[in-house]
């Protein structure tokens, strides 16, 4: 049918209407078809990894940072990259450890490797490799034996999952692949061993292989006309029961398709040339063997998914597998696009209700009120009908259910739940969503693409359009969550309609997603809830989905990067930065009452406030908000840092004084923690100095009104010196100093206040032991002479303040548990600590604890002369010749690394030469974290 010439646009109007909207068509979508693998993973330590576009290797980019480095390949590939295809599997371990991709071979074998971390995210060794034959290739690939996930409980509390997948108690890693041939390989490498071991076994037939079991070699797939391959593969994982016992089972699905046989291929090339003459040669006894041609759409992807349940068991001594294929489902969809399993664990028995008469009857009986797990299998499939328009999207929802009592030999039926059509849009990739363990609602995230749309009109026109959505479905009935947003899919304007994803991969605590196409790799943010903030109840901010996600991170000891992310959006209230905060110290208060174990501190809670603050300053436009973040990431840094201090003078201590073998590391310690204490003086100098002790109600109560004194307002030193750090910085009125300055929260809160007591304690008990010893060589005078001339021109008797600080510790814990954790959350002292502050500050400036000229008045201010003298230097921590580890001078000539989080380098880990055990130990601590919880990357020094 032609459209009506009357009703038509014109020539002229056609273009305009062309140049206004763009269209998808069917070939847009043909590659998600053709399962053309574009794989990505997204490592718990924020690592994306992608497939290079052209070549075997494999690319690392450090989420959110735009730092990238490249993976070696082995060297079987490297030697021959033009005879390997970028890989078409790349999976990564729960615990960041191990990395395994497959590289397919153009025209010989693939290539499996295994690659072993280091201290750092990008230093990936090659632990093993192997070849895998024609035919055998791999299609998916999972590691196993990951830890129990966390999740919080509606008071707060956290507790543990049921073991989701099967138990591997003496093998590190343990890697599961399913190959084209229907195999299911198992490669283990156990402790105690350095070689990497191997189980097969099939998934379409009953099988059974243990360890102490002999290998039977690969027979490549036969067949008399076709050879059927496994095309795409998912692994399902159940979380045990927990009125049953524990047994690791597993399921795995398959898609099959059928491809001609190389002898097939060249019967179809021999006879499609014959022009019937006769060349008088013998004839080939061997043509009469070939098999007949077929019927080319014999060669299509079969209407089923197989399913195959898989028992790994360890008997303490030997590893085996038992496969058992169960019945398939068959579905009419034509081209299956995607499928995933989503696994749901059973509800909690209610230990309140616990049975006390007959412990099995009441067992019995409760299992029947108890919910068990569940798994669903998710499985979208597009219809090109005659490929003359787009095709139709379908996703359907299968419960895998087990079979009470079992029914013979199969104890595992497939069930349809759920089935949406979501024509004219169309379905591109899946990927399982969060999971309420309150409510018990699963849901799985899809990426939804739009047939077309508008363009944006005028002269600036946006670099991006939306294309499409990005939907929570709930599970099994498929409908959209009603409490998730629907983030947009932004795709560049001159790709609107070329550039669907291929694959998809949630980021480590669920709130993004990394989705990467034939051209591009682009980040989303996933469904989630609405964001709310500003509660008026202190007590449920640990019910926020952002300070739940932050409580699990920490507990599972997975990088934050994502939340801090989506901390750091203009679009999210600068309040919820304190809310998730402030929900996530409430957690830990629950658990320390409640007696359950906290994978994480409160210096940990403050280690992810520098991420936080960090990340928000980088995406802030505003000059002055820019500056209050980072000073409060600055101090929230030094927050750890003076833990980290106490911890190493702690692990250094003897009986009778401190360990002098790394008696130049202590210093290097001790000449930060008086540096910072010289800033913290001065700020209360400036606070109290010239205050005046009656408030004036005139001003903000945490504002004081220093007296006014005669002053040459020409002289630059004066105006210098009379202007505190944090005036500085913020170009404030030197008149008016503000008590909510961050530093000032380590004479507060009682976790800072209490460990900056001890590290001090420290450093004073060193400087006396240094001192009463007689040295009796040049580097031991050396040592002595510069800890005794640190704290003599420091202008503080640390005596004094150490006993000070000791006075307050009870007042700091008497302020109300709420006000505390408040100002843990600002990052700074609240208006319930002022009085407290105060009369710290009055006692730190009213005694003999700083000497004020030596405290402003530096030997080296003098010597580069007074007209270059100033009161205000480099902030702590921002020295980029420091460690921020052991607080001493990077070498150039020596390697660092760089913390991803706080932007701090250090040298820990390398050769230290002659050193002291406990402090090897010490730094061991610092080798793969930094002391603010941020992971180290390689970086130049």
């Amino acid at each position: 049918m032609y459209p009506d010439a009357r009703n038509s646009p014109s020539k002229g109007k056609a273009k305009q209407v062309d140049a206004q909207n763009w269209h998808s068509h069917w070939w847009d979508f043909h590659p998600l078809a053709d399962h053309l693998q574009r794989p990505v993973a997204w490592s718990n330590a924020s690592t994306i990894f992608t497939p290079h576009p052209s070549q075997p290797l494999i690319l690392g980019r450090s989420f959110p940072s735009s730092k990238q480095f490249l993976i070696v390949s082995p060297d079987q590939v490297l030697n021959n990259s033009a005879g390997y295809e970028p890989p078409n599997v790349i999976t990564v371990s729960s615990n960041d450890h191990w990395l395994f991709a497959y590289f397919p071979g153009r025209d010989r074998d693939g290539v499996g490797c295994l690659w072993q971390r280091g201290n750092s995210i990008d230093k990936w060794t090659i632990k093993d490799y192997w070849a895998c034959e024609r035919g055998a290739g791999v299609v998916n690939a999972v590691f196993v034996g990951a830890e129990r996930e966390w999740v919080t409980c509606p008071d707060g509390s956290t507790t543990r999952l049921a073991q989701y997948g099967p138990l591997t108690p003496v093998s590190n890693p343990t890697l599961l692949t399913v190959t084209q041939a229907h195999q299911l390989n198992v490669y283990f490498l156990r402790t105690y061993a350095s070689a990497v071991k191997s189980l097969t076994c099939s998934l379409v037939q009953p099988c059974y292989t243990a360890e102490n079991m002999s290998q039977i070699a690969h027979d490549p797939p036969r067949g008399p006309k076709t050879s059927r391959l496994c095309s795409v593969a998912s692994f399902g994982f159940i979380f045990h029961d927990r009125m049953r016992l524990a047994e690791s089972v597993f399921m795995v699905a398959m898609r099959s398709r059928r491809y001609p046989l190389s002898d097939t291929l060249r019967a179809a090339s021999d006879t499609s040339h014959d022009l019937g003459l006769s060349l008088d040669m013998p004839p080939d006894n061997q043509l009469d063997e070939r098999p007949p041609l077929l019927d080319w759409n014999s060669y299509e992807e079969e209407q089923m998914i197989e399913l195959c349940e898989v028992k790994l068991r360890f008997d303490g001594l030997c590893m085996s597998i038992i496969t058992a294929p169960l019945l398939p489902i068959y579905h009419p969809g034509p081209c299956l696009t995607n499928f995933v399993f989503v696994s749901v664990p059973g509800s909690k028995p209610d230990t309140s209700t616990s049975p006390k008469a007959s412990p099995m009857k009441d067992k019995e009986s409760q299992r029947g009120q108890l919910e068990l797990p569940k798994t669903y299998l998710v499985a979208s499939f597009l219809d090109f009908e005659e490929y003359a328009s787009l095709p139709k999207s379908r996703i359907v929802v299968y419960s895998i259910v087990r079979v009470t009592p079992p029914n013979g030999k199969i104890p595992w039926a497939a069930r349809l739940v759920g089935d949406r059509s979501l024509s004219p849009r169309i379905l591109t990739v899946a990927t399982p969503g969060s999971l309420s363990i309150t409510t018990r609602k699963a849901t799985v995230v899809v990426a939804v693409t739009n047939p077309g749309g508008s363009l944006a009109r005028g002269a600036a026109k946006p670099k991006d359009i939306p294309v499409g959505n990005l939907f929570a479905l709930q599970l099994p009935d498929l409908s959209d969550d009603p409490d998730c947003d629907h983030p947009s899919i932004l795709t560049p304007a001159n790709r609107t309609s070329n550039d669907c994803p291929l694959s998809i991969f949630a980021s480590p605590n669920k709130l993004l997603a990394c989705a990467v196409s034939m051209s591009q790799t682009s980040v989303y943010t996933l469904p989630r809830a609405w964001i709310t903030s500003g509660s008026k109840d202190l007590d449920t901010l640990h019910r926020l989905p952002l300070a739940k996600a932050l409580i699990i991170a920490l507990q599972s000891r997975r990088s934050t990067a994502d939340i801090s992310h989506i901390l750091s959006l203009p679009s999210t209230p600068a309040t919820m930065l304190h809310d998730a905060l402030y929900g996530t110290l409430t957690s830990y208060e629950v658990n320390v009452s409640l007696g359950n174990a906290n994978s994480f501190s409160m210096v940990d809670v403050m280690g992810t406030a520098v991420e936080i603050y960090r990340a928000r300053a980088r995406q802030t436009q505003n000059d002055d908000e820019k500056e209050r973040y980072l000073m409060l990431s600055r101090n929230a840094l030094n927050v750890c840092s003076v833990s980290a201090c106490f911890s190493a003078f702690e692990d250094c201590k003897e009986s009778e004084g401190y360990d002098l073998e790394p008696v130049w590391q202590l210093i290097s310690l001790s000449t930060w923690v008086v540096a910072f204490l010289e800033d913290l003086m001065k700020e209360c100098v400036f606070l109290a100095d010239w205050a005046n002790p009656t408030p004036n109600t005139s001003r903000n109560s945490n504002e004081v009104m220093p007296k006014e004194e005669p002053m040459d307002d020409d002289n630059p030193f004066l105006r210098n010196l009379l202007k505190s750090p944090f005036q500085q910085a913020t170009n404030q009125s030197p008149h008016s100093v503000s008590l909510n300055t961050p530093i000032l929260l380590h004479l507060v809160h009682p976790l800072a206040l209490t460990n900056l007591r001890a590290v001090v304690a420290h450093v004073s008990s060193f400087h006396q032991y240094l001192a009463s010893m007689t040295a009796k060589r040049e580097n031991s005078q050396f040592a002595r002479d510069t800890m005794l001339d640190l704290v003599s021109s420091s202008g503080l008797d640390l005596k004094v303040v150490e006993d000070i600080l000791s006075s307050a510790i009870p007042e700091a814990s008497a302020i109300p548990g709420e006000e505390v954790k408040a100002s843990f959350a600002e990052g700074h002292p609240v208006p319930a600590q002022y009085e407290q502050l105060k009369k710290t500050i009055r006692l730190l400036t009213t005694s003999s604890a700083i000497d004020r000229p030596r405290l402003f008045i530096k030997s080296s201010d003098l010597v580069d002369g007074f007209a270059n003298l100033s009161a205000s230097d480099r902030p702590v921590g921002d020295d980029p010749g420091m460690d921020v580890v052991t607080k001493g001078r990077l070498l150039t000539q020596n390697p660092g690394l760089l913390c991803l989080r706080c932007g701090g380098r250090s040298q820990v880990g390398g050769e230290t030469g002659r050193s002291s055990p406990r402090w090897k130990t010490w730094e061991r601590m610092w080798a793969v974290r930094c002391i603010c919880g941020g992971s180290w990357m390689s970086g130049n020094i």
